[in-house]
C-alpha cells in the first residue's frame, strides 16, 4: 500500500480505496437488510419479475417512477412482485424512503380515531406500496382517509404501488381516486394459476 507523506500533496496516489464507494455500499447493504427482514417469510424467494414491473424498477432507481398498479386474481404474485421490484430497486441504488403497508395495517390507520401520525407518514414517504387495496368493502369514511394520502402523494409526485384483485379501481374506490392512481401509472395485470394452490 502507498502512503502519500508529502502533506502539499493531496493529489490521489491511485491506491487508495474509493470512500464513497464503500459508503454507497455499506449503505446499499445496510438497506438491502432491512428490506429482507421486513419481507413476509413466505414472499422471500427470489425469482424474475414481469418485465413491466421489472421496467417500473428501474424508472424508480432513475427518479422517474409514476404509480404502479399490480392486479390479478388471488394468488398471482401481486404482493411477491411488490416486495421484489422493491428489493431489486435497493440492490440497484434507490435509495428513497419506502413503507410497505399492508390491508390490515392499512385498516387500524383509519380506524375511528385514526393515526393521524401514521397517515402523515404514508402522505409523506418517498414510495409507499397499498397492498391489496380494495380486496374488503370500502366505505365513506376509508375512501376519505385514503383520498387525502393518495391526493398529497400525486399533487408532489411521490411514487405509489398498489396491489389489489379488483380490475376497475373506479368501481370500488371511485372515479376522483381512481383517476390519480391511473395518472401516468404503470398498470400491470398478472394472470396464471393460483400460485399458491400447490403448496
Amino acid at each position: 500500500m502507498t502512503i502519500n507523506n508529502d502533506p502539499n500533496n493531496d493529489e490521489p496516489t491511485g491506491n487508495e480505496p474509493d470512500l464513497d464507494d464503500e459508503w454507497r455500499a455499506d449503505r446499499i447493504s445496510h438497506r438491502l437488510n432491512v428490506v429482507r427482514n421486513a419481507r413476509p417469510e413466505r414472499l422471500r424467494d427470489a425469482g424474475p419479475l414481469a418485465p413491466p414491473i421489472a421496467d417500473w424498477g428501474k424508472t424508480l432507481v432513475a427518479g422517474s417512477a409514476g404509480n404502479l398498479v399490480i392486479v390479478g386474481e388471488v394468488g398471482r404474485t401481486k404482493t411477491w412482485s411488490a416486495w421484489e421490484v422493491l428489493e431489486q430497486a435497493i440492490a440497484a441504488g434507490y435509495a428513497g424512503s419506502w413503507h410497505f403497508a399492508t390491508a390490515a395495517e392499512w385498516q387500524d390507520a383509519i380506524a375511528p380515531p385514526p393515526d393521524r401520525d401514521h397517515l402523515r407518514r404514508m402522505r409523506a414517504v418517498d414510495l409507499l406500496v397499498l397492498d391489496d387495496l380494495g380486496s374488503s368493502r370500502v366505505n365513506d369514511w376509508q375512501l376519505e382517509c385514503l383520498f387525502g394520502v393518495i391526493d398529497e402523494r400525486w399533487q408532489h409526485a411521490r411514487p405509489t404501488i398498489v396491489t389489489s384483485n379488483v380490475r376497475k379501481l373506479g368501481d370500488t374506490l371511485g372515479e376522483r381516486l381512481a383517476s390519480r392512481l391511473r395518472d401516468g401509472a404503470a398498470s400491470v395485470v398478472l394472470g396464471g394459476d393460483d400460485r399458491r394452490s400447490g403448496r
